[in-house]
Parts: C-alpha cells; sequence; structure tokens
C-alpha cells in the first residue's frame, strides 16, 4: 500500500499490532513501532501516522493497560483500524513524560535514532523516576541528549517493567481517569498479568531471577533450584546460571548470567499509587 505521496508505506515509521485478539493471555493488544524498511507477515496491522510525536504517543496508549481494557471491552476478535482508529488518545497531556518512556521502551538499536531525534524535547532530561531503589539508574533521563546512543536502550527487566508501569499511570492521568479505576481495571481485567505480578523475582541489579511467566521460558532458574536453594537468600550473595544464547548472527554462544541477592517481587498496585502520587505532586507544584 502507498500514503498520499505515493510512496510506500515501508519507507516510515509504523505501530504493528498483533492482528488476533486473545482475551485469555497476559495482554490482547501487543503493539510496537518497527522501524522504516521492516516488512511484517498477515498476522499484523500495521498504522501509519506521519506526524511521528503522534506516532508515540499513541504507542504509549496502545502499551498501556488502558488501550488494552479498552479492546478487551469491545468484544471483537480480530484488529483492525475500525477498532484502534476509535481508541481515545489525548495529545495535551503528560506529553514529554509519555513519549520519552515510549522511546527509551522501543528505541533499542540505530534503526530508531531518526524517530529518537525528531520526536526530541530538552525537557526529556528533566524527568526522572518516580521510585528510589538501587535496581534503576537515577541519571537515566539526565544523560538523554538528541542524538541517539546505544547506552539509552533500558535492557533491565525491572526498569523496563517500571517504564510500563508509569507509562500507564499517565495515560490514566491523560483520559481523567482516578487511580482506584486504574486499579480496579487492573484487578478485574488482567488476571494473568496479576499473576504472574506475583510470583516474578528480580535480584538486587532488576534481572528476573525466578517467573512462572509461560511467555518467559528459559528467563531465570527453574522452580525447584529456585525454592530450595536461592530463593531466601541473604543480600550480596551471588548465584550463576548457564546459557546457550542463539540470538545472534554468528551461532550459538554460551553465557553465564549472574544474580545478586537480594531478590524481591513488585506489587503494581502498590506503584501505580506511587507513580499516581508522584505525578500529582509534579504537576501541582509548577502550577503553583
Amino acid at each position: 500500500p502507498k500514503d498520499d505521496q505515493n510512496n510506500s508505506m515501508i519507507e516510515y515509521y509504523r505501530i504493528v499490532s498483533r492482528k488476533m485478539i486473545d482475551k485469555n493471555t497476559e495482554r490482547s493488544l501487543m503493539s510496537t513501532i518497527i522501524p522504516p524498511k521492516a516488512l511484517h507477515m498477515d498476522s499484523l496491522y500495521s498504522i501509519l501516522i506521519h506526524d511521528l510525536l503522534k506516532l508515540v504517543l499513541v504507542q504509549s496508549m496502545f502499551s498501556s493497560i488502558i488501550g488494552d481494557f479498552l479492546v478487551k471491552m469491545s468484544g471483537k476478535s480480530t484488529l483492525r483500524l475500525d477498532l484502534l482508529g476509535h481508541l481515545p488518545v489525548s495529545f495535551d497531556s503528560f506529553v514529554n513524560e509519555r513519549v520519552v518512556r515510549t522511546l527509551l521502551l522501543i528505541s533499542i538499536d540505530s534503526a530508531y535514532s531518526e524517530l529518537w531525534e525528531k520526536c526530541w524535547n530538552d525537557l526529556y532530561c528533566q524527568d526522572s523516576w518516580t521510585i528510589e531503589t538501587e535496581r534503576l539508574d537515577k541519571c537515566v533521563f539526565s544523560r538523554l541528549s538528541k542524538k541517539w546512543d546505544y547506552d539509552y536502550s533500558l535492557k533491565t527487566d525491572f526498569a523496563r517493567r517500571q517504564l510500563l508501569v508509569e507509562n500507564d499511570v499517565l495515560n490514566a492521568l491523560s483520559l481523567g481517569l482516578t487511580v482506584d479505576e486504574l486499579k480496579t481495571i487492573y484487578r478485574l481485567y488482567f488476571p494473568v498479568l496479576r499473576q504472574y505480578e506475583d510470583d516474578t523475582w528480580y535480584d538486587a541489579n532488576g534481572r528476573i531471577a525466578f517467573t512462572n511467566n509461560r511467555s518467559l521460558t528459559g528467563v531465570g532458574f527453574e522452580r525447584s533450584e529456585w525454592e530450595n536453594n536461592i530463593k531466601g537468600a541473604p543480600a550480596g550473595k551471588k548465584f550463576y546460571r548457564t546459557i546457550t544464547d542463539d540470538t545472534i548472527p554468528g551461532g550459538p554462544v554460551e553465557r553465564t548470567i549472574e544474580y545478586v541477592a537480594p531478590f524481591d517481587r513488585c506489587d503494581r498496585e502498590k506503584d501505580y499509587e506511587i507513580a499516581w502520587k508522584f505525578f500529582e505532586e509534579k504537576y501541582k507544584d509548577a502550577s503553583q
């Protein structure tokens, strides 16, 4: 297909979403932004928005549980523009906060450098995490610049989860929801996600040490080893696991992963409350 300028759609950044809607999995709306020249099969549905800032804001909504909840409530089994085109997106509230978090999630290599630079705003450097913990690099936002760098992509499981939590809160705030409504949506409509969150454990460096998430097969230790030898280890104790990595060109490579105690779980509803309070106080102070 071509756009209004008779250019092929593959010349642009696009949002792609899984076409089939499965309401019984962790997430129903699964989407990301793909770079120019990338192709996909018919099992995905792509959306082209020439305004790149709006493209990222739409992806921010799609990656939140708010957008996912609305897709679940539609009753549809197939995802197309007649559904995606009616999802609410605010282009006025918390724009910088939503854009920078979405860019940090998706800009994993140089294919996204143009997207990063065209969406850049110097105010991104003034942002910060909504929590303070040793599992997060507190300088993530302050060291950003207009020129994309490989070091900007956040790779730890804990950091990427925190970006998604804060993105959920920001999208809820932008649409005028309350924190109780956000928590209710999570509690009632995302039972699989809740089940996974309740039994996913992070080490001191933010790496998943154990999870019952079926889509993360091979991540972390097996349950028997985890329960018997690792789970309650004292702070500072290290454990090692050797894996065969076959995800890069050149064939399989053996890698040894280090896990450092203590190991903790996250409470998503509590994290929502903390992030909500942070943003409310931030903008209350800014308006005075």
